[in-house]
């Protein structure tokens, strides 16, 4: 087996193959030491007073399904409960995006909210990120408005509100801040078949009172594909990413492993692992978007052996 790292040493056995692609130096993407600033909310509703933490500073507080739906959707109530038309504190419609495209609502409109159809996640600082999945496909997904708040002393704060569609199953969002940047990470997972199964990350970035997605990449990847040096065998390969959040982007540190699929004429070489490749590439801020330093590494192997 030979390893090979994008960006440092090119292992033996994978120079050649992957020659088409050119060497990949290693990104600089030192940490940027910065001030750190408080987000700037696009909506704020009061609550009532609650006891100050230690030295007076504002205790994060903990919201049920109902307060924080009604923070978000002005017009929303537990007795009435949401309905289609309903806009955003934005003033954006809850449901007037193309993610939500053929979604349905089983219990018509306009419809209660039942409190194990609202994900809360937690994150740093107090951060909250809320899916209200009250959309049904025929995929199997469901969806519905996806929010970035805090709730800390008097005061609810909404950073910004967008639209998710997903598999509830293997799903799980969380609250991240990149420096001065806030994010939903939406992690979602398909597999439909044991030689075909991916997870990925949806990084969303908060604009403009919106929830935006930036960029989106795979952490867990595996594939089946007739061998190219081993005719009449096939090769798995096998993607696993780490993914580290830092002051001015996201490193990912991506590696493929490359395996012969074993097979019934035991006088073929097969069932044996061929190499490992490793890359490291980083996600930098851009405005609306997260720039990628390099093609992913999954693209450059599969299919090469």
């Amino acid at each position: 087996m030979s390893i090979v790292r994008f960006g440092s040493v090119v292992g033996l056995g994978l120079a050649a193959a992957l020659a088409g692609c050119g060497s990949y130096p290693e990104q600089p993407h030192g940490e940027l030491q910065t001030r750190k600033q408080n987000p700037i909310p696009v909506c704020t509703t009061q609550l009532p007073p609650a006891k100050r933490g230690a030295g007076g500073k504002a205790a994060v507080r903990t919201l049920d399904p109902d307060q924080w739906l009604s923070v978000v959707i002005p017009g929303y109530s537990e007795e009435r409960g949401i309905g289609p038309t309903d806009v955003d504190c934005t003033g954006h419609y809850v449901f007037a995006n193309e993610t939500l495209r053929g979604g349905i609502s089983k219990s018509g409109w306009p419809r209660k909210i039942d409190p194990d159809e609202v994900e809360i996640r937690s994150g740093p600082e107090g951060l909250r990120a809320v899916w209200v999945r009250v959309l049904k496909f025929e995929n199997g997904d469901e969806g519905g408005l996806v929010a970035l708040v805090r709730a800390a002393g008097d005061r609810a704060d909404v950073y910004g509100v967008g639209s998710f569609r997903a598999p509830a199953k293997g799903t799980k969002l969380s609250p991240v801040r990149l420096g001065n940047d806030n994010l939903v990470v939406a992690e979602t997972k398909s597999c439909p078949d044991p030689d075909d199964c991916r997870q990925r990350a949806h990084f969303y970035l908060a604009r403009r009172g919106r929830l935006i997605e930036a960029a989106s990449v795979d952490l867990e990847r595996t594939a089946v594909v007739p061998s190219v040096t081993e005719r009449g065998l096939y090769a798995r390969y096998v993607l696993r990413t780490d993914v580290s959040y830092k002051p001015n982007g996201i490193q990912l540190l991506e590696q493929v492993r490359v395996k012969i699929v074993k097979h019934d004429d035991g006088n073929r070489d097969s069932d044996r692992e061929l190499r490992r490749v490793e890359f490291q590439r980083f996600l930098r801020v851009e405005r609306d978007t997260l720039f990628s330093s390099n093609d992913p590494l999954w693209e450059r192997v599969v299919g090469q052996d």
